[in-house]
Formats: C-alpha cells, sequence, structure tokens
C-alpha cells in the first residue's frame, strides 16, 4: 500500500511540473504544439521517476526488500490470488455439506496466508513453497474434485479415487495450516516477549 502511496505522490509532482513546463514552452518559446507537448510529458517523467523512487525507498528499506524482490513479491501475490479466487469459484460444483467445510476450509487459509505476506512482503520467504507448489496442488485437486463429484453414474473405482482424493485434500489443507503457522512464528514469540515484560512489570510494582 505504502508502495502504491509513493506512485501517487510522484504523480501529483509530476502533473503540476509538466503544466507548469507545458505552459512555459507554449509562451516562452517559439515552438510547435507538438514539442510544447512533448516537453510537457518529459517534464512529467523527469519528476515522476525520481520523486517515486525516493518515497518508495524509505519503505523498501523498512521492509528489508530490494525493489527488484519487492516487484518479483508482488508479482507472487497477484498470481496467487487469482488461484485463491479460482477456488472460490469451485464452490458452485460443491455437493455436500462435508465438502463445502474442506474446501472453504483450504480457501479461508489461502487467503489468510495472502494477507499476511501482502501485509509484510518480506514475510514471503518463509512460505515460498506456498506460492510456488502449494496454492497450485490445491487448486488442480479442488478443481478435478468437485468437477468429477458432480459427474453421474460412477463407478465403484472412480467413487475410490475421489476418495481418495478427498483424503489427499485433508493433506493439503494441514500442508497450508503449516504455512499459516510458520507465518505466525515470529508474532507469538513477540507475543511472549510482551507477556512476560507485562508480567515482571507487574510484580515489579506490587513489591511497592
Amino acid at each position: 500500500m505504502r508502495y502504491n502511496l509513493s506512485r501517487l505522490l510522484g504523480v501529483l509532482v509530476g502533473i503540476p511540473i509538466a503544466i507548469i513546463s507545458w505552459v512555459t514552452s507554449v509562451f516562452g518559446f517559439d515552438l510547435s504544439f507538438i514539442l510544447d507537448a512533448l516537453i510537457g510529458i518529459g517534464m512529467f517523467f523527469v519528476s515522476y521517476f525520481p520523486t517515486q523512487r525516493l518515497t518508495s525507498k524509505k519503505y523498501l528499506n523498512e521492509i528489508g526488500l530490494s525493489r527488484r524482490d519487492y516487484r518479483f513479491v508482488n508479482q507472487q501475490l497477484n498470481q496467487s490470488h487469482n488461484k485463491i479466487r479460482n477456488i472460490l469459484k469451485s464452490y458452485i460444483n460443491i455437493r455436500s455439506i462435508k465438502d463445502f467445510r474442506q474446501i472453504n476450509d483450504i480457501y479461508k487459509i489461502s487467503k489468510s496466508i495472502h494477507f499476511a505476506v501482502k501485509q509484510r512482503p518480506s514475510s514471503f520467504f518463509k512460505v515460498e513453497s506456498f506460492f510456488y507448489s502449494h496454492i497450485d496442488n490445491a487448486l488442480n485437486l479442488i478443481d478435478a474434485y468437485t468437477r468429477l463429484s458432480k459427474m453421474p453414474k460412477k463407478s465403484a473405482e472412480e467413487k475410490q479415487k475421489l476418495e481418495q482424493t478427498r483424503i489427499t485434500l485433508d493433506e493439503v489443507k494441514r500442508t497450508l495450516i503449516a504455512d499459516l503457522k510458520r507465518l505466525n512464528e515470529d508474532d507469538y514469540e513477540r507475543l511472549d516477549i510482551e507477556m512476560e515484560l507485562n508480567r515482571l512489570q507487574h510484580k515489579r510494582y506490587k513489591k511497592y
């Protein structure tokens, strides 16, 4: 979010400079309309990029990522967002409450992981496997399972395969839970520290 604000700030700085440059060129120089417009556009970019890079640099330093890494993480977030939306779309093919609960759990856990990494992009590298394979595995299994489950006249072998797939989805769910726990480890450690500090402080006050 703050990275996007740096782009907005670049635009807010660039537009007035572009307008001033264009007006100056129109009334101060005897140039053609096209050249005047090119000067205005050129000055917009000349002022936009330094402003955007300068204001975003502070944020990138705070989260401990290079500009290249941030763009890579953002790209992965966009791709995973589309995959999570596709899991949501699979709800239309669900035929039982049991299946709904299972797939809904996978959806909510995936969404939580996505949101956590979006809030703290540097945490991406703790759960790279979620973005590289776990979410794809979940989506592919859910898509095949929900699509085949609604087909009529299934044979005993087909029913058995679907049951095995449902068991595999439980394993996928446990894997996603492990990813989410890995993301939250630091938060729980900080929580433990804060509670211990509060306990010590309370104990010290009781002495007085």
